[in-house]
C-alpha cells in the first residue's frame, strides 16, 4: 500500500513553526522588552535628567545636628535636656530633600574642613594640600570653576584649591579683615574672565564688610554670618550670566561657632535662628537657578550647663559628646531623594560628587556614596571589551540596555533603585566561568569585574545584595518557553485542519 505524500501546505506549516521556534530561542534574551538597544554610547543617561551646572556648598561652623533636626534633643554635660532651635527655612529644605546626621571623627575646625573635602576621616590640612586630594580637584578636572567664601577653615592648603577665594585673615567677628586671593589654576580664557569678575565682586563686598558691624551683640554676630550669605548671593548673580559654566561655590560662616564659645546655649540657639532667616534669600537663588544646595557643618557644639556663658567642642571635656560629634548634612536639588539616613562625615565628599554623576574616586577617600539620588548610576569595568545586557527584575525582566559595540567600560545613569540582571560576553562565549549576575542597587555603584573575571571565581566579591532571591536563568527564559508552547499548539492545530481538508 502506497503512503500518501505530505501536502505542500502541511510541509510549509511545519517549516514555519520550526523557524519561529528557532528565532525565539536565538533572540530570547531580548524578547522580554524592547528589541533595539537604547543607545550605543557607554555614558548613557536613561532618565534624560537635566543635571545642574553648579552647586552651593554651605558649611556653618560649629552647628550641631542636635540643635536643628527633629527627633534629636541636645543634652548638657550635666544631663539637662534642651530644645532645638525654632526654624522655618531649614525644615522646608530638608523635608523636601535628603538629610543625614553625620558622625564627625574630629570635632576641630581645620580637621573637619579637611574631612569634608577629602572624604578621609583622618584628613588634616597637609593631606588637603596633596595633588588630586579633594572634591575641588576632581570637579576642576570636569570643567568646574571653584569659588570660596571662607570665614573659618581658611588654612593655606585649602585656599590654594580654589580658583578664587575671599577669606577673613583675622577670623574675628569684632575685627573683620577680608582678603581676595586668586590662584592660577586654569588657562581657559572664559574661565579667567569669569574668575576676574567674581574677584571684583569680592573686592566690593570686602569694602562693605564694615557696614555690617553693630553695637548690638546679637546683631553683630548675626551680621557676620549675613555678610557671608550676601556675598554668596552677589557671586551667584555673576554666575547667572554664564548659565553653561559649571561651578561650585563653597561658603563657610563662622559666627555660630563663636557664639557657642563665648555667649552660651541660649545665644547659640538665637544665632541659629537668625541664620535660618537669612538663609532664605540664598536658598531661593539656588532653587530658581537649578543649583544643588548642600548644607553641613565641620562639627557641633556642647555645653557643660545651659546656664553657662560658654561652650566648646574640641577640648577633652566636650570632644566626646554627641552634640560636638554630630553634624547636619542636607542636599536639595533635582533628582534628590526625600530620605533620612545616619552617616559619617567622610561620606559627604563622594556623595556630593555623585550628584553630578562623577565616578572619579577621590584619591584618599574611605567614605561611601549615600543613597541620596532618585535615579542612580551603574559603572562597569571589564578586563577587555565586552557586550553587556541589563534587565530590570522588578519589572518582569524588562530589557533596559545593551551595547551595540563592545567596550571595557560602561556608565549607565538614570536607573531606578531595584533588582537587576546583568549579563556580559558574546552569546556562546566560554571566556569566563560566570557571565551573569543579579544585583540590587540603591545608590551610585561601581563594579570592577577585571580582577574577578581574570580569576574566574564565584561569587563576585562585591558589597551588593539582591533583595529578591531569583533564579535569573530560569526567570529570563520561562516566558520564552510559554510563547513557544502556545505557538506549537496553534501550529499543530492549523496543520491538523489543513490535513483534514486535503483528505
Amino acid at each position: 500500500m502506497c503512503q500518501k505524500k505530505i501536502p505542500s501546505r502541511f510541509a510549509f506549516a511545519i517549516a514555519l513553526v520550526l523557524v519561529l521556534c528557532l528565532l525565539l530561542l536565538f533572540f530570547g534574551d531580548a524578547a522580554s522588552g524592547q528589541t533595539q538597544p537604547l543607545s550605543d554610547s557607554y555614558a548613557v543617561d536613561l532618565s534624560n535628567q537635566n543635571l545642574p551646572n553648579g552647586a552651593v556648598f554651605l558649611i556653618v561652623d560649629g552647628l550641631g545636628a542636635h540643635y536643628v533636626f527633629p527627633g534629636l534633643k541636645p543634652e548638657s554635660l550635666t544631663g539637662e535636656i534642651g530644645t532645638t532651635a525654632q526654624l522655618k527655612v531649614l525644615p522646608q529644605i530638608y523635608n523636601n530633600g535628603f538629610y543625614s546626621s553625620a558622625k564627625v571623627p574630629y570635632p576641630v575646625t581645620d580637621k573637619g574642613h579637611s574631612v569634608l573635602v577629602t572624604g578621609n576621616p583622618k584628613a588634616d590640612p597637609e593631606m588637603v594640600g596633596y595633588s588630586e586630594s579633594t572634591f575641588l580637584d576632581v570637579l576642576r578636572q570636569d570643567g568646574f570653576i571653584c569659588i570660596g567664601v571662607m570665614q573659618r577653615g581658611d588654612f593655606e592648603s585649602m585656599r590654594k584649591k580654589f580658583d578664587v577665594i575671599i577669606y577673613d585673615k583675622s577670623n574675628s567677628v569684632n575685627n573683620m579683615d577680608f582678603t581676595v586671593q586668586k590662584n592660577d589654576l586654569t588657562s581657559d580664557p572664559q574661565s579667567q574672565r569669569i574668575i576676574n569678575e567674581v574677584a571684583s565682586v569680592m573686592e566690593s563686598q570686602s569694602q562693605k564688610a564694615s557696614s555690617y558691624s553693630s553695637k548690638d551683640t546679637s546683631e553683630k554676630y548675626a551680621a557676620y554670618n549675613r555678610w557671608g550669605l550676601d556675598t554668596a548671593c552677589e557671586i551667584l548673580s555673576v554666575m547667572e550670566k554664564y548659565p553653561s559654566q559649571k561651578f561650585v561655590l563653597v561658603i563657610n560662616v563662622g559666627a555660630t561657632d563663636s557664639t557657642g564659645h563665648y555667649r552660651g546655649y541660649y545665644a547659640y540657639l538665637d544665632s541659629i535662628e537668625q541664620l535660618d532667616r537669612d538663609l532664605e534669600k540664598l536658598f531661593e537663588k539656588c532653587r530658581r537657578n537649578n543649583l544643588y544646595f548642600i548644607f553641613t557643618s565641620d562639627h557641633g557644639m556642647a555645653f557643660e550647663g545651659f546656664d553657662k556663658k560658654s561652650g566648646g567642642h574640641s577640648s577633652t571635656k566636650y570632644s566626646k559628646s554627641k552634640e560636638s560629634t554630630t553634624s547636619p548634612f542636607i542636599i536639595y536639588g533635582p533628582n534628590v531623594k526625600k530620605f533620612f539616613v545616619e552617616s559619617n562625615q567622610e561620606d559627604i565628599a563622594s556623595t556630593f560628587l555623585s550628584l553630578f554623576n562623577i565616578n572619579n574616586q577621590l584619591r584618599f577617600s574611605t567614605g561611601i556614596i549615600l543613597p541620596a539620588k532618585e535615579k542612580v548610576t551603574l559603572t562597569l569595568d571589564f578586563p577587555q571589551n565586552e557586550s553587556i545586557y541589563l534587565y530590570s527584575l522588578d519589572n518582569g525582566g524588562e530589557y533596559i540596555f545593551s551595547s551595540q559595540i563592545p567596550s571595557s567600560s560602561y556608565s549607565i545613569s538614570g536607573l531606578k533603585a531595584g533588582n537587576y540582571l546583568l549579563k556580559w560576553g558574546q552569546q556562546g562565549s566560554s571566556a569566563y566561568t560566570q557571565t551573569e549576575y543579579t544585583l540590587y542597587i540603591e545608590k551610585d555603584t561601581t563594579i570592577d569585574l577585571s580582577i574577578f573575571l581574570k580569576k574566574s571565581t564565584s561569587p563576585i566579591p562585591m558589597d551588593l545584595k539582591a533583595r529578591n532571591s531569583v533564579s535569573s536563568s530560569l526567570f529570563s527564559k520561562l516566558h520564552i518557553f510559554i510563547i513557544i508552547g502556545l505557538i506549537n499548539v496553534i501550529g499543530v492545530g492549523g496543520i491538523y485542519m489543513i490535513y483534514r481538508k486535503r483528505r
